[in-house]
This record gives structure tokens, sequence and C-alpha cells, in this order.
């Protein structure tokens, strides 16, 4: 004898066969438990029929609670009023990162990191899901790629240094606009000033203003009023080229060039190498070296080794000093963006909770106010960089 059941609850239907076990003594059994009931008076014919559909009930009821004991915890139910939000979002996060949890997912590293790292695609937000996410891909014109590179990335070093492709990327197109935007600005700026008129506009004697502090403030009281005057182009252009990388950084779809390592390398290496040729072609190339060390009125015996050790000193602070330009500047871009994507990343962690209402304006309204401060440390390190390069190059004009 079998009977089948079937039970259908939230998106679960399942059915199930119960089979009574036949065991050899049935019949015996049956006549024995007959017998009892005419013994004890009882009429089994005259018993009431039980009902199929309680029998039914009962099996559904004990298969539900199955069901539930075995279903997932991070998969919401169906019929919760919040549902069948939190289930696609779940769903999706247990898909691409299999950690069931909102919050390691929109505050996991991965997650942050990807959101100030340069990429090959242009990101346009669309929602809180990646699938929302809407990626702008930049054409492929070298004809190198990552899987054929010009230069391999060398084995071990394969995290911090990727292969040589020349593909453009993300951060170089916003170098592009940038130093195309500085170009044009400061060329319109030039030919007004060459025509003699008076300073007319905001643009212009903001512009204007901003020339003469870099002028008077920067270049002449660190490398002196005759030697500024072949290095303030350099000067006005790194401030410049800087400042309006930091800025552009502060609008969606871009991202901040200068909060990438190897951008602000570059800057540094640029300022290594005219510290180098500069110094080199005023001093000389034995008197550059040697003038790294100061002259120490002292006996031979002893001045001799203290000369040599405060000499390898000043010549390992040199390129130090380079580097810690380039990691200063890296350091303050690339952190106040990352807090940004941190108080961002709350909403996502929020979505779907009751108490998301009070996170929600929280979150807003502390990305607002780390956004000001961020203009404000974007103004603050194009103008530490440019004083640091200017008070490097005086120093290699004029030593000690």
């Amino acid at each position: 004898m079998s009977t089948t059941s079937s039970a259908s609850f939230g998106s679960v239907k399942s059915t199930v066969e119960v089979s009574e076990p036949q065991s050899p003594l049935g019949p015996v059994q049956d006549s024995q438990t007959e017998g009892d009931e005419r013994d004890s008076g009882v009429d089994p014919k005259n018993d009431p029929p039980q009902d199929p559909s309680a029998e039914n009930a009962e099996e559904a009821d004990a298969i539900e609670q199955q069901e539930a004991v075995s279903q997932p915890a991070n998969v919401t139910d169906d019929r919760s009023p919040s549902g069948a939000d939190d289930v696609g979002v779940h769903e999706h996060v247990d898909a691409d990162h299999g950690s069931g949890s909102l919050m390691d997912h929109y505050l996991g590293q991965d997650h942050l990191i990807s959101h100030v790292q340069d990429q090959l695609y242009f990101q346009l937000p669309g929602g809180l899901l990646e699938d929302n996410i809407v990626k702008l891909w930049i054409p492929q014109v070298s004809p190198w790629s990552e899987e054929e590179p010009l230069v391999a990335a060398p084995k071990g070093a394969e995290e911090f240094l990727g292969p040589i492709t020349f593909q453009p990327t993300k951060f170089i197109i916003v170098e592009l606009i940038a130093a195309v935007l500085v170009a044009t600005v400061f060329i319109w700026l030039g030919r007004r000033i060459k025509s003699g008129e008076a300073p007319k506009g905001r643009l212009w004697n903001m512009l204007e203003a901003s020339v003469v502090f870099v002028r008077d403030e920067i270049a002449k009281p660190s490398i002196g009023s005759h030697d500024s005057k072949r290095f303030l182009p350099f000067l006005l252009t790194s401030f410049f080229f800087i400042l309006t990388m930091n800025l552009m950084g502060m609008m969606p779809l871009l991202g901040t060039a200068t909060g990438n390592i190897s951008i602000t390398i570059s800057l540094a290496l640029l300022v290594f190498a005219i510290v180098l040729f500069s110094g080199m072609k005023k001093l000389g190339i034995m008197g550059f070296w040697t003038a790294q060390a100061p002259h120490i009125d002292l006996p031979a015996a002893m001045g001799l080794p203290i000369t040599i050790g405060i000499w390898a000193i000043e010549v390992f602070g040199l390129f130090v000093k380079h580097m810690v330009l380039a990691v200063r500047l890296f350091s303050n871009m690339f952190a106040g963006h990352l807090v940004l994507a941190v108080f961002v990343g709350f909403i996502g962690v929020t979505w779907g909770q009751w108490w998301s209402v009070a996170v929600f304006p929280a979150a807003i309204g502390g990305s607002i106010a780390i956004g000001l401060l961020e203009i404000l440390v974007s103004l603050i390190q194009a103008y530490v960089f440019t004083f640091l390069a200017a008070m490097f190059i005086g120093s290699a004009l004029h030593p000690h």
C-alpha cells in the first residue's frame, strides 16, 4: 500500500511517497488484532474511517519543518515583506563572491580598491549590484595586450609590476585630458597677457593671481630670483597639471590619476632628473656629488671618516626624498577617495534593512563632507609637491 502527497510552500514543491512496510507476519498480526478486538467487545468494522487529508496534512507539516531546517540561513523566505529585495541581493552576493555577506562584499578589499585603481574601462553607476554597473571599455588601439605584451612583468613581481602594452587606460586618458585643459587655458591666458590688455573677468584674474603666487611664493624663495626664471615654466606646469588631475578625481566616471603610485613616481622621477642634470650642469659632475657633503674644519684623521659618513647619508637622502615626494602625493589622494568609497559602501551594506533610513543620510552627509575636504587636499597637495620640487632644485643649485 502506498500513499502520495504533494506539499507546496513558498517556492519549494516536493512530492513525498510514503510506503507502509510489509511484515512477513502481517496476516498473523492482523488476525491476532481482530481477535483481541473481539474479546474486548470492539467491532473494528464499526470504527469511524480515518480522514486521509488529515494524514497528508501531518506529512506536509513534517516535510515543511525538515525543509526549513535545511534551508540556508542567507536566503530569505519569499513570504517575508522584504523577501524579494533581500533574496535578490543575497543571491547575487553568493553567486559572485561566495561570502553571503553584504559587508564582506561592499566593504571588502577587492570591491573598495576597484573604485580607486586604474582600469581598462570607465564605470557608470547604475545601482548597487555589479550587474547594474555600465562599463565603457576603452578601445584596443595598441598591437600588444596583456596576453601578448611588449615586455612581460618580471616573475614574482606580477602583483606590483604589470606588463608593458602601450594600451591606454582610464588614468592615462585622464592625464591626457588634464594636459589638454592646462595647455588650452594657459595658451589663451598667454595671448591675453601678450596683448597688453588689463585683466578682465574672474577667470583671467584667478589664473594670473595663481601664476604670480607660484612665482613669488614658491620659485623665487626656493631657487633664487635669477635661477627661478629657468624653472618657472616647469613649476607652473607641475602645479596646475597636478591640481587639475586632483580635481578631476572628484568628478563621477573619471577617477584620480594621482591616486596611482606609478603616476606619482613618474612625476617624482621627472623632478629627480631635473635636480641631477641642473646641479651637474652648474657644478660639474664631480662638483655636484662632492658637494653633497658639507666642509668640516677638523683634522684629517677625524674629518675624513665623518665626511664620508655624512656624504653617504646625504646621497641616500637624495634618493629617498624624491621617493617620499611620490608616496606623499599618492597616499593622500588614494586615502581620501578610499574613505569616500567606504562611506558609499555603507549604503550597500544596509540595503533592504530597516535601519538604512538612518544610515543613508549619514553616509551621504559624510561623503559630502569628505568631498569638500578632498577639494582642499587637492589644492594643498599640488602646492606641497611644487614647493618641494622647487626646494630640491634650489638645494642642487646652491648646496650648503
